[in-house]
């Protein structure tokens, strides 16, 4: 971290410490507010904003986190310390969930150390060598493969960077630009596809209400219907694919692109000179390994995976369809099940193939895990933050100031900026739905205006947030995936989520007034494409090739 940096952390938790005990006097009012005010909205702005500023992301979660915990303490330093605490140790720890991903996302690195032990990476971009004769090819099959893997986020952001990375290096694609291409066919993609595990928690969440109202409706036939609304998903999906086969960047991901194409490095090492994932650069590899090293364990744990899914569904026990056990499936579980046995399968098929001993591949299971050591410290503070600002309102407060009597042509619109702001400022999508869900349905049902839009405006908001925002999992998970620092990664891709997010704001105004969802996808494209000609023309390369030269010339 710089110094000024240092010094803006140190000046803002003095801050804290003298005005927030003042602050929450007058939140705490009441013994379990709902929210605290304007208070509320402190711990993510206060989590992003620095995070943006020092490009310090460790201690700009751990500011965040504090301020949270120091309002619904009252000030006091030592017990919103301890609440702090103890709200890390109850999201990380928590077996439900958040345990299994730290755990899955350990074992990931570990097979990842695994496969670069045995020097499959290298091989595999050996042999793509012959295969992918171009970079917009490279670019594409990584798209490809990203939209492939669409059962679940934290599998997608892990498994297409470590298979494409040295094929995407050979072609000099910025690390910025392959971890925006990771994270943008994560998340997205796991909402237009309705045979997620995502698909199943927006049902859980719809059947209640549904139930409440007396609505005769199919959950998931209001899934599959709600799709063509989705507008932000389906916009940054064809982001990837309209920048992959044009040169149509602008913005930071222009400079790191330019940076990387004219050979003075595929990311910024000003702001780390290791990101993660290049940690197995010194390690010994072997001199036998071959593409199938690479391959095979990346198809056999997707494959695992999905029959791990299968499994926990109730497949195997007669109790349920192949795909609808897999979207009933305790993924999180599978997806701990499907690492360890993968582990396990390569070990042995390495130590057969006579590639790497079965003591190595220990040792780089070690180290791999090792690896992921600040992706999961991100995460857990991330959860943390996350929870934090459930406790002091924050979706509850900026939801009680929207929510006021507004016309029913701006309802789609409203809902998609408030869940937007929420998932931005929270870091997380399935959050957002959880509270938004539960207040625009009724507020569909009072107001008679279609259920479809209204809840594609929530799932959209909340995309964009997941997508995005500096604190979600994804976002820090896809720049783990794609060897980038994770502040690079937030810098170059936010400026193109904002043209989806904006695009798509504009897609939900028009549907107020024109109901064809199809007619109104075909003008938000349009006009998607072209903001982003024009922002290319303003933003782009005339600039930042000027800059270029600059550090060529230094």
């Amino acid at each position: 971290m710089t110094k000024k940096g240092i010094i803006i952390l140190l000046i803002i938790l003095l801050l804290l410490a003298f005005t927030l005990p003042m602050l929450a006097d007058e939140g705490q009012k009441e013994e379990k507010p709902a929210h605290y005010g304007a208070l509320s909205l402190l711990p993510p702005v206060l989590a992003i904003s620095l995070a943006i500023i020092t490009k310090e992301v460790l201690s700009s979660l751990i500011i965040g986190i504090m301020s949270g915990a120091l309002i619904l303490t009252g000030g006091n330093i030592w017990e919103a310390f301890k609440k702090a605490m103890e709200t890390i140790i109850n999201t990380a720890g928590d077996p439900s969930w958040n345990f299994r991903v730290l755990l899955f996302t350990a074992l990931l690195g570990s097979l990842v150390g695994m496969v670069s032990r045995a020097n499959g990476p290298q091989a595999f971009g050996k042999w793509a060598e012959k295969h992918i004769k171009s970079r917009s090819v490279a670019l594409f099959i990584t798209w490809c493969l990203g939209v492939l893997i669409f059962m679940d986020d934290y599998f997608n952001c892990m498994t297409v960077g470590t298979a494409l990375r040295p094929v995407t290096d050979r072609f000099k694609v910025s690390r910025a630009k392959l971890s925006f291409i990771i994270d943008s066919t994560a998340a997205p993609v796991c909402t237009l596809v309705p045979i997620s595990t995502w698909v199943a928690y927006v049902a859980s969440l719809l059947v209640p209400l549904f139930d409440q109202f007396k609505l005769n409706l199919n959950p998931y036939t209001v899934y599959v219907q709600m799709i063509p609304y989705d507008f932000y998903p389906w916009l940054i999906v064809l982001m990837v694919l309209m920048t992959s086969f044009t040169d149509l960047e602008y913005g930071p991901m222009a400079r790191s692109e330019y940076r990387a194409l004219a050979g003075l490095g595929l990311w910024d090492t000003s702001i780390m000179k290791n990101p993660p994932g290049d940690e197995f650069e010194n390690l010994e590899k072997s001199q036998k390994g071959s593409a199938i090293d690479m391959v095979a364990p990346l198809l056999g744990l997707i494959a695992i995976i999905i029959l791990c899914m299968a499994y926990s569904g109730g497949f195997f026990d007669g109790k349920a369809g192949f795909f609808t056990a897999v979207m009933n499936s305790d993924s999180a579980t599978a997806l701990v099940w499907g690492a360890s046995l993968t582990l396990l399968l390569t070990a042995v098929f390495y130590s057969v193939r006579g590639v790497v001993r079965l003591k190595d591949s220990m040792e780089a299971v070690i180290q791999g895990a090792k690896s992921m050591m600040v992706a999961l410290f991100i995460l857990s503070l991330a959860w943390t933050i996350g929870s934090i600002c459930k406790e002091v309102g924050t979706g509850i407060y900026v939801s009680s100031i929207m929510s006021e009597t507004f016309p029913a042509w701006a309802v789609p619109f409203t809902i998609f900026v408030l869940s937007a702001f929420i998932a931005f400022s929270t870091g997380t999508s399935w959050g957002t739905w959880a509270i938004m869900i539960p207040i625009v349905v009724p507020l569909a049902v009072a107001m008679k205006i279609d259920l479809l839009p209204v809840i594609a405006a929530v799932l959209s908001g909340g995309v964009f947030g997941d997508h995005c925002s500096p604190i979600s999992d994804t976002t820090i998970m896809s720049s783990t995936g794609g060897a980038c620092p994770h502040i690079e990664h937030v810098n170059t891709q936010l400026p193109y989520a904002l043209t989806a997010a904006i695009s798509s704001a504009v897609g939900f105004l028009i549907v107020g007034f024109y109901k064809n969802p199809f007619i109104v996808w075909v003008i938000t494209v349009a006009l998607f494409f072209g903001v982003v000609y024009v922002m290319h023309k303003l933003f782009g390369e005339a600039r930042y090739a000027k800059e270029i030269e600059k550090i060529k010339n230094a």
